[in-house]
């Protein structure tokens, strides 16, 4: 019978599941990155700042009446539309790339601009709208804007451009979607965007957004379409506005930093835990001592309960004040992983020559760090010293008889170790995520280090913690991890029974989510 994967049902999930993935050397690559000559395209980054005058227009006046407005503009396109057949004989025109993004505008007739700025005029908050682009002092066209409005910002500009900005920054809110349309519309308008027969009844949604048609259908249709209007001038100089705009920005207004939610408390009694890997370890010392065969080398026996009395270190010291929600929590839990799987992968397929073979692995790893330090010139290292290198180097084999292997102790990498001993589920929930606070990648040093900050005005960006942010805790997880591995010790020496069963700490059930803002 062939095997096949069970697909997960994931409800209200529109992204990509593992499966879906197509591997391409060590990458998974998502399906929309297959597609060739892709190329990204960013509202909130680009063409937001570009289109900033419809952004005040939609969040200052209301959507109804903004939406007319949009509409009239997008007709000011008519009178400068190019006809869809030239005539006999005649050289067929020239799309004029013409837009309603700041950039472009200087560089189009000024009366289609007058005409914008007039119709916008005529609603009861108009100015008001259109008010707080005389902020910006290297606004395209900066001097059409201050002849058309002939007033001068006042400080609530700095506010309603903030409001103007976060409602159009989500690509799929509402109010961009709005914006998006005008910009759709007013190229239809113009006559520069042709589509094919079968989708007129599109078009006719489009002209009459947000009236006709299913919207849930008709939105996405705008945003895509959109898009494909963005690139309708790929030689164009590159315009600058953008970063300029979120530059200005940055420099004219301060952070305000997200408040810190709590990530979670320490779920158990600490004295319960401590008293309890006490009394684990108690056991595990006096089943040592039953288990115990010969006062000479025993690679197994070190082994297997070597696992076991390092895993309730690792664990006695997570428990230790909040280390548990530290990032140490984080990378003793990768080191509780590793054990479980190495010692389940030993207990299970390991023979006697492969419990020799870990054990001078290790002492291998010993004179190789014993020869460096050696050889070191100027500062030694302060974690370890010499003696304990050759005390450990030296404790089997005098070291000129123990060779030093520079791969992997049984030749194979972890995953596969997971894989072949039926530990691949805690490889899954615990190594990936756990090691990159190990190897101190981007995602842990964001998780732990930084939040983000509330100004739209600054694109929602990441600004450091005062002090790094206490995290989930660990503790579960390594009691998960710490009992599997004294199961496999008792598998190698069965009779030990004794397992980590902790209370919850009191009060548990009214834990707040919440904790106080973070410091500006």
């Amino acid at each position: 019978m062939s095997k096949k994967k069970k697909k997960m049902h994931r409800p209200g999930k529109i992204t990509t599941p593992l499966a879906g993935h197509k591997k391409v050397g060590k990458a998974l690559v998502p399906p929309f990155m297959q597609l060739p000559g892709m190329s990204f395209s960013s509202w909130a980054n680009d063409r937001l700042p570009d289109m900033l005058w419809a952004c005040l227009v939609i969040t200052v006046i209301p959507r109804k009446e903004a939406i007319e407005v949009f509409r009239d503009i997008a007709g000011i396109g008519l009178k400068y539309r190019q006809d869809d057949e030239p005539h006999q004989g005649a050289e067929p025109k020239q799309a004029r790339g013409w837009t309603l993004r700041h950039a472009d505008l200087p560089n189009q007739p000024r009366e289609l601009f007058n005409a914008l700025v007039a119709r916008v005029l005529r609603c009861h908050a108009g100015l008001q709208a259109l008010r707080p682009l005389l902020l910006l002092d290297s606004l395209p066209g900066l001097q059409w804007w201050k002849a058309a409005l002939d007033t001068d910002p006042v400080d609530d500009d700095w506010q309603t451009l903030g409001q103007a900005v976060l409602k159009t920054f989500d690509h799929q809110s509402q109010e961009a979607t709005d914006v998006r349309w005008l910009s759709v519309l007013f190229k239809i308008g113009l006559g520069e965007l042709h589509v094919f027969e079968g989708l007129r009844e599109r078009v006719q949604e489009l002209i009459e957004y947000p009236y006709r048609g299913e919207m849930r259908s008709v939105r996405p249709s705008i945003r895509s379409m959109e898009m494909a209007v963005a690139t309708l001038k790929p030689d164009q100089a590159p315009n600058l506005w953008p970063e300029a705009f979120w530059a200005y920005m940055l420099e004219r207004t301060v952070c305000l930093p997200a408040p810190l939610k709590s990530r979670g408390r320490a779920s158990h009694d600490p004295l319960a835990l401590s008293k309890a890997i006490n009394d684990v370890r108690e056991a595990l010392l006096e089943h040592w001592y039953s288990s115990l065969s010969t006062s000479g080398l025993n690679p197994k026996h070190d082994g297997a309960f070597g696992f076991g009395f390092y895993a309730l270190a690792c664990l006695a010291e997570m428990s230790m004040g909040p280390m548990s929600s530290a990032i140490t929590g984080r990378l003793l839990l990768r080191s509780l992983t590793e054990c479980r799987i190495s010692l389940a992968y030993l207990v299970r397929n390991g023979t006697d020559e492969m419990w020799k073979k870990f054990r001078s692995y290790g002492a291998g790893q010993a004179k190789l760090a014993l020869l460096k330090h050696e050889e070191m010139s100027g500062q030694k290292p302060q974690f370890v010293t010499l003696e304990t290198l050759e005390a450990l180097a030296n404790e089997d084999y005098f070291q000129e008889y123990v060779e030093i292997d520079l791969g992997h102790w049984c030749g194979k990498d972890l995953r596969r170790l997971a894989e072949e001993s039926g530990t691949k589920e805690d490889y899954d929930r615990y190594y990936g995520w756990a090691s990159g606070f190990v190897h101190g990648q981007w995602g842990a040093m964001r998780d732990t280090n930084f939040t983000h900050c509330l100004n739209p005005l600054h694109r929602f960006h990441r600004i450091p913690l005062p002090f790094h942010r206490m995290l989930e805790p660990t503790i579960d997880d390594a009691l998960h991890l710490v009992n599997r591995i004294l199961d496999d010790v008792n598998a190698a020496y069965p009779g030990f029974e004794a397992r980590l069963i902790v209370e919850d700490a009191p009060g548990d059930e009214e834990e707040s989510t919440e904790a106080p803002a973070e410091p500006a």
